[in-house]
């Protein structure tokens, strides 16, 4: 019982720091509960250009990379 409540609040923890940390590009991260999230695969991570994506059973996390334009002056 114990177990499950550190694992739900680390989870949220990871959630709500990533959450703030893209709001800036204003890409938030996403997450998929359910039969929908293990629609590619059961377990998988992917590291790109765009940003992370972890895939465990019926849960799949999306977190975009902040980007970031320069402009001339």
């Amino acid at each position: 019982m114990n177990s499950n409540i550190i694992k739900l609040v680390s989870m949220g923890a990871f959630i709500a720091v990533f959450s703030v940390g893209c709001a800036f590009s204003q890409k938030l991260p996403s997450v998929t509960v359910g039969g929908a999230a293990n629609k590619d695969s059961v377990l998988g991570a992917s590291l790109g250009k765009a940003g992370v994506s972890v895939t465990a059973p019926l849960v799949n996390v999306n977190v975009p990379f902040p980007t970031a334009k320069a402009t001339k002056k």
